[in-house]
């Protein structure tokens, strides 16, 4: 599957469209050539002409009515470049912050005069065929991979686009070829939130993270079992739990929790999965904080709605996006040399914790 984005940027032509641009000239004072590279982003435009042309377009009306003076099959003899965007798992885990992160990444690729092509990557073996097939005879200019691969799918992958940049996906530790990453610093996160709860004055605080083998629960292992020895305090196995990364796998989990009579007065966890212990927590009659403690990870929007509000460490998706296109197209970048940028994330204390 595979889906083209874009800002309908394509070359503003044909007779009736030609009578707006020069409406859009006349009231700017500047060249039809200076409008169409305004509206195309494309070709040396001073910022403030761009603007000016923009504005002035706005308030005019104009808009591209037909692709090519509405004739079928006819297009620009000279085609955008491209960049294509690999995800896994798009729209199976946590959808929402795939959705900024996408946002982030089309934005900056259409501000640059490219188009963004989206290919999903499934479980399906035939399926995976068919992408890395149409890897294999794509022209783009560059490749993001985002999302959880397996080791096989990485490593085909990386065969077919050895120059692919892997975004919110450090690699796998064990793959021997050269990684190149943008993605967050999951660990900093992790020491960030549970840091957090243990000065909070909360001792026993629950973990509940996604499959072990993804990056994102490694990470945030990690960054846990850091804290809490910086902390001094024990590890204990039965305050760490796997859920699916949903909001209803972790309300399950964390209700036999439970009902198992586990006792934690903190919770460390992702926003999406904090909502589904919300639940288990309220079905339980335990308050929020007074008896437990809840910080998610992510920042997602929706989290400033719960009642309480949840406290949770920020993950800037959209900058992510934003830095992943300069690190692509960057005209100083390595090729094939291991390179890992890692962002920052930010504790934002709310209600919850």
């Amino acid at each position: 599957m595979s889906v083209i984005m874009n800002a309908g940027n394509a070359e503003p032509d044909g007779a009736a469209m030609h009578v707006s641009m020069e409406l859009v000239a006349r009231e700017c004072g500047v060249s039809l050539m200076t409008v169409s590279r305004a509206l195309r982003n494309t070709g040396a435009v001073q910022a403030n002409t761009r603007e000016r042309v923009l504005k002035a377009a706005h308030t005019l009306g104009y808009h591209r009515r037909s692709r090519a003076g509405g004739r079928p099959g006819n297009r620009p003899s000279q085609a955008r470049p491209a960049v294509e965007v690999v995800v896994s798992g798009l729209g199976r885990m946590q959808p929402l912050f795939y959705t900024a992160l996408l946002t982030g990444i089309e934005r900056e690729l259409v501000a640059r005069g490219y188009d963004c092509i989206v290919r999903t990557c499934g479980s399906d073996y035939r399926g995976f065929l068919t992408l890395v097939a149409a890897l294999q005879a794509s022209t783009a200019a560059g490749t993001f991979l985002i999302g959880s691969f397996t080791r096989r799918q990485l490593s085909s992958l990386l065969d077919v686009a050895p120059d692919a940049l892997l975004v919110d996906n450090p690699g796998e530790p064990d793959l021997d070829l050269p990684l190149q990453s943008v993605g967050f610093d999951n660990q900093a996160a992790a020491r960030l939130g549970v840091g957090h709860l243990l000065a909070r004055a909360r001792r026993r605080i629950l973990l509940v993270r996604g499959d072990p083998g993804h990056y994102f629960s490694r990470a945030i292992e990690e960054g846990y079992r850091e804290a809490l020895r910086a902390a001094k305090q024990p590890f204990a196995a039965e305050l760490l739990l796997t859920a699916d990364f949903s909001a209803d796998d972790a309300f399950a989990k964390v209700s036999e929790a439970i009902e198992r009579g586990v006792l934690f007065d903190g919770v460390f966890t992702n926003d999406e999965m904090a909502c589904g212990i919300y639940r288990a927590l309220h079905r339980h009659g335990k308050r929020i904080p007074e008896d437990v403690a809840v910080c998610g990870c992510d920042g997602i929007p929706f989290g400033s709605q719960l009642i309480p509000p949840l406290t949770t460490v920020i993950l800037d998706y959209s900058r992510l996006g934003q830095l992943a296109v300069e690190r692509l197209l960057a005209d100083n970048r390595q090729l094939f040399t291991d390179s890992h940028i890692k962002l920052q994330p930010r504790l934002e204390a709310r209600q919850s914790a």
